[in-house]
């Protein structure tokens, strides 16, 4: 399963080519990328940078659940943000990564890849991408690092037996192996493109660029958080990227947060 080590020179020539520069922080190994992350924007780190690590040791996702990081095969990274927008925006931040990683992974497998809300990019319906934002309140405004795991040469095989059915990976979706680098410069050069848009135009065309990457409009849903339960027919996202949900009478819930699951029939 592992492959050749990232080229940690190469990469950085290569994200230097970027407008916003992505100065990279590379660590072999670490518990969680957004754990240094968040200390390096306390630490005054600039925007754009990544903290990338080969494996993690303690890799977490939504809802404190685990994320499997063996070394060699996937990508683990965390990406500093100060955008100049209100704290009640900041959930837009986490559907922007995600239609950047589905931009970018389609260039790879431009069959099958998709979104579900809030925070998880799909190909053929199984998860290949989990992002975690995580926010930190400033005197100048606020930091976002933004923790995104996205499964590259990883085989079925290799995940955890609860994963092996709803887990996937470039690899297995297309037959073949990817440079875990190109993926990477792929991700930065999709979210540069979404990220200056969003802070020039707002999340319209964000929104738009959302929609048009998920099926879950028109299907029935449960949302799940905590101990609460909804369901209903996703209609859309509202302005501040809710998940709008339709009741068997038409009526509106805006849901903010969960875990949707889509209600098979």
């Amino acid at each position: 399963m592992v492959e050749a080590e990232f080229d940690i020179s190469l990469l950085r020539e290569r994200l230097r080519g970027f407008k916003a520069g992505f100065p990279l922080r590379y660590l072999a190994s670490v518990d969680s990328t957004n754990a240094v992350g968040m200390r390096l924007a306390r630490e005054g780190a600039p925007e754009g940078t990544i903290v990338l690590a080969d494996c993690q040791t303690a890799g977490r996702g939504r809802l404190q659940r685990g994320w499997q990081s063996p070394p060699g095969c996937n990508l683990y990274f965390s990406l500093i943000l100060r955008p100049r927008i209100e704290m009640t925006k900041a959930a837009q931040i986490t559907l922007l990564t995600g239609v950047a990683v589905a931009d970018a992974l389609a260039s790879f497998c431009p069959e099958g890849v998709e979104i579900k809300w809030p925070n998880d990019v799909l190909i053929n319906n199984r998860k290949v991408c989990g992002i975690l934002s995580e926010l930190r309140s400033e005197r100048e405004g606020m930091a976002a690092v933004v923790g995104v795991g996205i499964n590259v040469n990883m085989r079925k095989g290799d995940f955890a037996g609860g994963y092996r059915q709803i887990a996937t990976s470039l690899l297995e979706e297309s037959g073949r192996r990817y440079s875990r680098e190109d993926v990477l410069c792929s991700f930065c050069t999709n979210f540069q493109h979404w990220y200056e848009l969003f802070l020039e135009e707002g999340f319209g065309p964000l929104r738009q660029a959302w929609l048009a990457r998920t099926k879950m409009v028109g299907r029935k849903v449960r949302v799940l958080f905590g101990n609460e339960a909804r369901e209903g027919v996703v209609s859309g996202l509202d302005e501040d990227g809710a998940l709008l949900l339709a009741d068997s009478a038409g009526a509106i819930e805006r849901v903010i947060a969960g875990d949707a699951t889509i209600v098979k029939e």
